[in-house]
């Protein structure tokens, strides 16, 4: 089941997807990858590997026992924001983490400190939803999913063409009606078009 949004979000997150491929002279269904989104929109990219500002013993926590508790975060001192991802994960994850901190930054969403002063996560699950969906969104916009089920790309072909996972993938055919959209494409135009 989906979760409910505010209305119109998930047309604007496909509006934010093709206006980017837009942006960067990409056809609506190209692949994008979001370190060189991230780069259009002015926004560096640091792995946590390489990050001068976190110091060793951390790096080497997020590398091991922590590798998967950490994904991504964005910086933010007023004007400027950087994103620090976790180099440690898998291509796919590290894209999808990227393109799920620019929507954060995208959507506006308030930035805070990811800890409370009492040790706990500070988590609003509206605003992780919100980035979710874009950030999917931004890697596989519904043009996108109409071009690959009307190529019949394989699934090894989209999580290397699109550098998304499997369940990425999955989770943006469930959510959006890409199937029945094709399949409307087919019978009245009889082939795959672009």
């Amino acid at each position: 089941m989906t979760k409910k949004f505010r209305h119109g979000f998930k047309s604007e997150s496909e509006y934010y997807a093709l206006t980017f491929r837009d942006e960067m002279s990409l056809a609506p269904y190209a692949p994008l990858d979001a370190k060189a989104l991230a780069k259009n929109l002015e926004i560096p990219v640091i792995p946590l590997s390489t990050h001068s500002g976190v110091p060793q013993e951390i790096k080497t926590f997020w590398r091991t026992n922590g590798k998967d508790t950490f994904s991504g975060v964005t910086i933010n001192d007023g004007a400027y924001k950087e994103i620090i991802y976790n180099d440690f994960h898998h291509p796919r994850r590290q894209n999808s983490d990227i393109a799920h901190e620019l929507a954060h930054i995208v959507l506006g969403h308030p930035l805070t400190a990811p800890i409370k002063a009492n040790g706990e996560r500070d988590y609003d699950p509206t605003i992780e939803e919100e980035a979710k969906w874009l950030g999917a969104a931004i890697l596989l916009p519904k043009k996108a999913l109409i071009y690959i089920i009307l190529n019949a790309l394989p699934i090894e072909t989209v999580q290397t063409e699109y550098n998304v996972s499997e369940s990425l993938f999955q989770f943006r055919v469930q959510v959006t009606d890409a199937y029945r959209a094709a399949k409307n494409i087919r019978r009245k135009y009889g082939s795959a078009a672009e």
